[in-house]
């Protein structure tokens, strides 16, 4: 109880200050929660994820402090990590596998009185809309047996996209749109809690913005879109997407489009497109199964030069190993270095993407975490997509 006495001294006396950065910075409004009549925290606050400030914005609309259930890449930042330790104290949890650590440290703090927020995805959305929920958290949900509060994060995504490189200033807005009440699910089943869940965290933010939209301003709202989107929506090309200021086209069909105030794309020829990210992420996702399914057993999908590998030992150091070419096949992974090839098979690799385009790759075998940095256009996301439709064909 010590620990949890120090974070609500710090979380009083920072308050003030981050909500008057976090409005200059985002232009984010928190609607303060009140508690209705017989609900009492503790609570599980589950929220969509917009972008990597998001449990900052979340906590602006609580009294208390809130302890985060976050990825243990927070732990690895020389100098940063001590701070975040001793101020916040967030649960660990590995991004990209099952973790019983996390489970049990959320069951401590709920049981002691604290309320944990939660952002189920995962990860930060890279189109908009919803990201895959993993069906853990409705199980979650009925072993903590507390009030579940559902927190509607709106316009994070049109003000800093994951794959941008700038914030543009218009509205956001953070509040509590449903209480979910331990008698209200205790008798459903599992299956139940997760659809509702996926139907509560739903923000239709592209519905939304089309219904009330709100303008969004910025010189470079276009730029590094190829972070996260390598397939042209019209011809098809890979690695052909290239971004200037608020446009971006392909170098092959020379297909151009500009990413509006709104968030929505706009072609600037009568040509192929689609008028919001999350439609061209699926379109692209579904073509990169058809070209994967295409290519012979020994054939290369991806190749990146340049990677600075590192390895990470869980919440605690990153270690550099070294640069190495980074080549994708249908079984493996190499990994090129000056003096060596490492490889992994893919049945072996969990993947994910860290903040904007810095791949993760989990050996599950040797139980090893690699973590791969490179310019800020290079593709992650590519590696990850494909990785998952690999492994998901081997368990077929």
């Amino acid at each position: 109880m010590k620990k949890r006495v120090r974070h609500v001294v710090v979380f009083t006396i920072m308050r003030p200050f981050f909500r008057a950065f976090i409005y200059m910075k985002f232009r984010f409004r928190a609607k303060r929660y009140v508690a209705p009549q017989g609900v009492k925290g503790p609570y599980l606050i589950i929220s969509n994820h917009a972008m990597a400030m998001d449990p900052f914005f979340l906590s602006l609309s609580f009294k208390e402090p809130i302890f985060f259930i976050a990825s243990d890449m927070i732990f690895s930042i020389p100098f940063v990590s001590p701070i975040i330790r001793y101020l916040v104290q967030p649960i660990p949890k590995t991004k990209y596998r099952s973790d019983m650590g996390t489970v049990k440290d959320t069951i401590k703090i709920i049981k002691s009185g604290g309320s944990v927020g939660l952002f189920p995805e995962g990860n930060a959305t890279f189109h908009g809309e919803l990201m895959e929920v993993p069906f853990a958290v409705a199980k979650l949900v009925r072993l903590l047996k507390v009030p579940v509060l559902f927190y509607h994060i709106r316009g994070g995504y049109q003000t800093k996209p994951r794959w941008a490189k700038s914030v543009r200033k218009g509205a956001m807005t953070g509040s509590v749109e449903f209480i979910w009440r331990p008698e209200d699910y205790r008798d459903l089943k599992v299956e139940t809690i997760y659809n509702t869940i996926i139907e509560k965290l739903d923000i239709k933010n592209f519905h939304h913005q089309k219904l009330k939209p709100v303008s969004y301003p910025s010189s470079a709202s276009a730029m590094d879109i190829e972070s996260a989107y390598f397939i042209c929506p019209n011809c098809q090309a890979m690695h052909s997407i290239h971004s200037e200021n608020n446009q971006f086209y392909c170098q092959e069909c020379g297909f151009k489009a500009s990413y509006t105030d709104q968030g929505f794309i706009k072609s600037l020829h009568q040509k192929t497109y689609f008028e919001t990210t999350f439609d061209w992420y699926h379109f692209q996702h579904q073509t990169l199964i058809r070209y994967i399914d295409q290519l012979g057993e020994t054939d290369l999908i991806f190749e990146d030069m340049g990677e600075r590998v590192l390895s990470v030992i869980r919440a605690r150091k990153k270690s550099k190993i070294g640069e190495a070419t980074l080549k994708l096949y249908k079984d493996r992974v190499e990994m090129v270095f000056l003096d060596k090839i490492e490889t992994w098979p893919i049945a072996s690799i969990l993947s994910a993407v860290q903040q904007k385009n810095k791949l993760i790759l989990y050996h599950r075998h040797n139980e090893l975490t690699y973590y791969f940095i490179n310019h800020s256009k290079r593709n992650a996301l590519k590696y990850v997509l494909a990785i998952e439709y690999l492994n998901s064909k081997e368990e077929k």
